[in-house]
């Protein structure tokens, strides 16, 4: 379980506790929902004293978390059983990515170069008595 103390000066401070299956954005929503919040997404700012680092895991550092690490799991950085204070600033203009799941049937998974998406596989209809076809020899 990890725990994000949100530290602002206009609220008192409030926890949130998270699961290892959880992401940065389910903490973000989390914090828009009970601050009753008027934009779409917020930016987390850590005021962790020193970057947390481990192997193998993403970093959380010191500052502004980017937005790339929104979709990850926090099983996926090091933060595990940690208390960590937190505050976020409000963007109006940001609307945020979320990740669609993959489809792994037969043809998703194939991948097509961008200048043939568009194009459909068809099978070829050919006459066998027209000399167009078949030309002779």
């Amino acid at each position: 379980m990890i725990t994000f103390i949100v530290k602002e000066t206009d609220h008192v401070d409030e926890t949130f506790e998270c699961n290892a299956t959880e992401t940065l954005l389910d903490l973000k929503k989390k914090i828009i929902a009970h601050y009753h919040l008027n934009c779409k997404y917020i930016d987390i700012i850590s005021n962790v004293e020193r970057p947390i680092r481990v192997m193998g895991k993403f970093n959380f550092d010191k500052g502004l978390q980017p937005r790339t690490l929104d979709n990850y799991q926090f099983n996926r950085f090091g933060i595990d059983e940690r208390t960590i204070p937190i505050t976020f600033e409000e963007e109006n203009d940001v609307v945020p990515f979320v990740k669609k799941s993959t489809v792994k049937n037969g043809t998703a998974s194939k991948y097509v170069p961008p200048n043939g998406q568009s194009l459909k596989e068809e099978d070829p209809v050919f006459n066998i008595n027209s000399k167009l076809d078949f030309p002779s020899l």
